[in-house]
């Protein structure tokens, strides 16, 4: 019986990337990958490798947004392990495998997280050298999907579809509320210090802080989240006036208009203290995402 699927989340023509993440065929893994559609075009350009796999479930969806696709995903997964990826993440046979062994050696460990690192070998950010659980995390800590491994019999959230990519207000930030909102559930979340995949460049949703009000307001959206509302009000006000400005390099490689720092600083604010404002006025279940049901079956292609 396989032991751990790969959730693979792809839009339109990057589905013609997936058939580059397989491995060899092997009985402990398979792929589960959530295919968002904007036209039937795009259904011809399923790689023919991707339906001749009997380790691969194709899972096509017209509905929009990444959180959405990662849901899809999650409940059509019939393992007890599965690893959240995207279409341009590459996993060595090694490393699957550690995967496996770390649940199997942590059994009180419901959710895991891991390192992510670029083909040239940086690692995607500051990665702790020792293991600790979030509810201990270093001051600084941030989740990404790639990093994220999970077993999926517990009792999980759903991504707040209010937040990720092709999400109509807040274009980031989902993978740090799914993360909070398991703790908060009594989820035993850990990291390892352990290498998990292979991502093509440095650059992430976060890196476009500056020049891209939507994750500004994903910011301050994860604010309201984690922290009670006049907390949460307080911190965007503290993070508007104490975070590093960009520099002269990081403004000519995102063309930021040059601004004074106040006024820089006013626009985080403004930004920030809107997306607050959209997930207080937009709730969704009362702030806490819907559960997965785990018995979904997989749909035929």
């Amino acid at each position: 019986m396989p032991k751990i699927s790969i959730l693979i989340c792809t839009l339109n023509d990057r589905v013609k990337n997936v058939a580059n993440i397989l491995l060899p065929e092997r009985e402990e893994v398979c792929y589960v990958v959530s295919f968002q559609y904007t036209s039937d075009i795009f259904l011809k350009m399923i790689p023919q490798m991707l339906l001749e796999r009997r380790d691969v479930t194709i899972l096509p969806l017209t509905k929009s947004g990444l959180s959405v696709n990662r849901n899809n995903a999650m409940r059509h997964c019939a393992t007890p392990l599965a690893i959240i990826a995207d279409d341009d993440v590459r996993y060595t046979e090694e490393q699957i495998d550690m995967v496996i062994d770390t649940f199997e050696q942590h059994p009180d460990v419901d959710i895991a997280c891991f390192q992510c690192y670029t083909v040239k070998g940086e690692p995607m950010k500051a990665y702790a050298r020792e293991e600790f659980d979030y509810g201990n995390r270093p001051r600084g800590t941030n989740i990404s999907s790639w990093e994220i491994a999970l077993r999926i019999d517990q009792c999980l959230p759903a991504f707040d579809t209010r937040f990720g990519l092709g999400a109509h207000y807040l274009s980031c930030g989902e993978e740090e509320v799914f993360i909070h909102q398991a703790h908060q559930y009594g989820l035993h979340v850990r990291y390892f210090p352990r290498k998990l995949c292979t991502v093509p460049s440095l650059e992430t949703t976060g890196s476009r802080f500056f020049y891209d009000k939507r994750v500004r307001r994903s910011k301050g959206a994860v604010f309201y989240m984690f922290y009670s509302t006049p907390m949460a009000f307080l911190r965007i006000v503290y993070a508007a006036l104490t975070m590093p400005l960009p520099d002269a390099a990081t403004i000519e490689k995102y063309h930021i208009t040059p601004s004074s720092p106040w006024r820089l600083r006013w626009s985080c604010f403004r930004d920030m203290l809107d997306g607050y404002i959209y997930v207080i006025t937009h709730p969704l279940n009362d702030s806490v995402a819907e559960e997965i049901p785990i018995d979904f079956q997989a749909t035929d292609f």
